[in-house]
C-alpha cells in the first residue's frame, strides 16, 4: 500500500468492506472495497483519486441510475487529467443524469479499492490501491440534452427514499444511504 494512503487511513475504520470482481475485456480485477466516512477537511492523496461519485438528491428523492449491470445510486465517473474533483463531479452528473447541481457538493466519504490480482497489462490507473470520492449533491435543473448519448447509463430517475432503500444496493451504497438518512 502507498505510504501516504497508509498514513491517511491510520486510525480510520471502514464502515463496510466488500469483495468485488470486475471483469471487462482482458482485465480481471479481484479486489476489496472499503467505505470510509470523510469530513470536508479530510482529503486523501489526490493522485490516487480516479473517480468521483455523488448521492444526488432532489428534496427527499434520490437519483437511481440504470445501466446494463442493474441499478445504483452513485452516478459519477473518472476525473480527467487537470480536472478538480468537484469539477469532474458536476460534469459527470450532467452527462449521466442530465441534472445540474445546486450549490457545492459536500464530501461524505470515499471508496478505497485494493486490487488483489496481478496488475493487468496496459492498466494505466493507480495500482494496487485507488480511490473514489463520494459526495452528496442537490439537483438543480434538468438538461436531458446534456446526457451522454450511447453511454453506459441506460436511464436515470429520482425515486422516493423508501423505494431506494428496498433496492439491492452494494454494502457501500447502503452504508452511505444510511449515513445521509441519519444526518
Amino acid at each position: 500500500m502507498d505510504e501516504r494512503l497508509k498514513a491517511f487511513l491510520n486510525g480510520r475504520s471502514p464502515s463496510v468492506e466488500e469483495r468485488q470482481d470486475w471483469l471487462g475485456g482482458d482485465i480481471e480485477l479481484r479486489q476489496t472495497r472499503a467505505t470510509y466516512a470523510l469530513a470536508e477537511a479530510d482529503f486523501p492523496p489526490a493522485d490516487l483519486v480516479t473517480s468521483v461519485r455523488a448521492l444526488l438528491t432532489r428534496g427527499s428523492r434520490i437519483m437511481v441510475v440504470r445501466d446494463p449491470d442493474g441499478e445504483h445510486i452513485l452516478p459519477g465517473g473518472r476525473v480527467d487529467e487537470g480536472e478538480a474533483p468537484r469539477e469532474a463531479l458536476v460534469r459527470e452528473l450532467l452527462e449521466e443524469t442530465g441534472w445540474s447541481v445546486r450549490g457545492e457538493p459536500v464530501l461524505m466519504g470515499m471508496f478505497h479499492f485494493h486490487i488483489h490480482s496481478p496488475r493487468p497489462a496496459d492498466y494505466s490507473y493507480p495500482y494496487p490501491d485507488f480511490l473514489h470520492l463520494l459526495y452528496r449533491a442537490e439537483a438543480d435543473s434538468h438538461f436531458p440534452e446534456a446526457m451522454e448519448v450511447g453511454g453506459y447509463e441506460l436511464g436515470a430517475e429520482f425515486r422516493p427514499r423508501m423505494e431506494v432503500q428496498r433496492l439491492p444496493l452494494s454494502l457501500g451504497e447502503a452504508a452511505l444511504l444510511k449515513f445521509v438518512t441519519e444526518n
